[in-house]
């Protein structure tokens, strides 16, 4: 099966062992290699613009390295490759600052053709966020909405996450407007309660279920930090699948992309939602006892085998 993520890859500093290194990461992008990573079967492709700047190059060849299909990876001529660095608390919560003003990514729409868009037909399952949304130019927009519609109409199934970052937004209407129309298309949708906390000013899980009761998923998938997921099947039926908390968070950087991949990774090899649920919480909780939002792969290797 053919597995597409859309967004952004930028080069990502953070600190080990006292010691600056350098990596790539993108919300979307780490859902690509988790997914890949545990789920070899699957095909596992990123949807993307770099640059032609040797950062960018560097990240192309880290795609491949983690057997990412590159095939709808474009390069833009005159933009290049985001970069961010993280920070971290005591308690393993994170912060960033961005260098993102001429990322080629948010000309992702420009450098796609008809081509291009047929063949992107092909694939099955194709996820997208809240941060995919933010990042492209306001003009494309219209065309990323007909992609997905197209796609749709292919029988791919369409998935996305809010993922909501503040800063990205003029404000948070000009967010929640796309969010809706995003939920109007998803046939599959990977909210959190913090992120409805914030826009919404919604404290518990019921509320969200009675805001998305209105738009159609075959289903939803409710985090909620190392609290219960709540699962939603397009009868409406709810269930929880509880989690076993990590006692050792050292960066909890990709928890949400590190699920997300997995989840969908499970649920596209025949796995039930709930023990898809288990798995993915499993890679999240390995994930956030490792500084950066992508593990080292050998590190990783083990706890992919035990969760496929």
């Amino acid at each position: 099966m053919r597995v597409g993520f859309i967004g952004e890859c930028m080069a990502e500093l953070k600190k080990v062992n006292g010691a600056l290194e350098e990596g790539f990461a993108g919300d979307t992008f780490n859902s690509a290699v988790y997914l890949k990573r545990t789920f070899p079967q699957l095909d596992s492709y990123f949807i993307s613009a770099v640059g032609t700047d040797p950062l960018s190059k560097e990240m192309l060849g880290f795609a491949q390295s983690e057997s990412i299909n590159t095939r709808f990876m474009f390069s833009h001529q005159d933009k290049h490759l985001g970069l961010y660095k993280i920070y971290t608390d005591a308690q393993g919560e994170r912060s960033f600052t961005y260098w993102r003003n001429d990322s080629a990514a948010k000309c992702l729409m420009s450098q796609l053709t008809q081509s291009d868009e047929a063949s992107l037909t092909a694939l099955d399952l194709v996820l997208f966020s809240g941060i995919s949304l933010a990042i492209l130019n306001t003009e494309d927009l219209p065309k990323f909405w007909r992609l997905l519609a197209k796609l749709k109409e292919a029988g791919t199934q369409i998935v996305f996450d809010i993922n909501h970052r503040p800063a990205l937004w003029k404000g948070r209407d000009d967010a929640t407007e796309l969010y809706e129309k995003a939920f109007e298309i998803a046939d599959i949708a990977l909210p959190g309660l913090e992120d409805f906390n914030f826009l919404y000013g919604f404290e518990t899980i019921e509320e969200i279920i009675n805001f998305l009761a209105p738009f159609s998923f075959k289903q939803l998938v409710i985090k909620n930090g190392s609290s219960a997921v709540t699962l939603v099947n397009e009868e409406g039926e709810v269930s929880e699948v509880g989690l076993t908390p990590v006692t050792h968070v050292v960066d909890t950087t990709s928890a949400g992309d590190a699920f997300n991949g997995v989840f969908l990774g499970a649920y596209l090899t025949g796995e039930s939602p709930e023990s898809s649920v288990n798995k993915a919480a499993k890679c999240a909780g390995f994930v956030i006892q490792h500084p950066g939002a992508i593990v080292d792969k050998k590190a990783y290797a083990d706890l992919a085998s035990s969760i496929a």
